[in-house]
């Protein structure tokens, strides 16, 4: 379950999606995209780490997979060579241990 976001923070998160956004989209423009069109995942937290993007934002990539916690809400989504998505979300009531609170737990009870 992901906490419900007000119009207020998906205001706020659609914004941070945006600038998260420009940040992957020079990764992609730079090229170099390795195993399945993914990009080195440290070229990605470099990217984030550019708008002050780190550990304490629950920053999370795998895979070209990314979760950031912008302290109100996440902006998760996919960077590859052939696509790059961002969705704003809430952060879940039991995330995936050792990723931060933006990736969904895939364990059961």
């Amino acid at each position: 379950m992901r906490a419900s976001l007000t119009a207020e923070q998906q205001a706020s998160g659609a914004a941070s999606a945006e600038l998260v956004r420009a940040e992957l989209e020079k990764v992609r423009a730079k090229g170099g995209s390795g195993e399945y069109g993914s990009f080195a995942q440290e070229r990605i937290a470099a990217a984030l780490a550019r708008l002050g993007c780190g550990e304490e934002h629950g920053v999370f990539i795998s895979n070209g997979h990314y979760s950031v916690h912008t302290g109100v809400v996440c902006v998760s989504g996919r960077v590859t060579k052939d696509e790059l998505t961002t969705e704003v979300h809430g952060a879940y009531v039991e995330p995936q241990p050792g990723t931060g609170p933006c990736v969904e737990n895939r364990g059961g009870h």
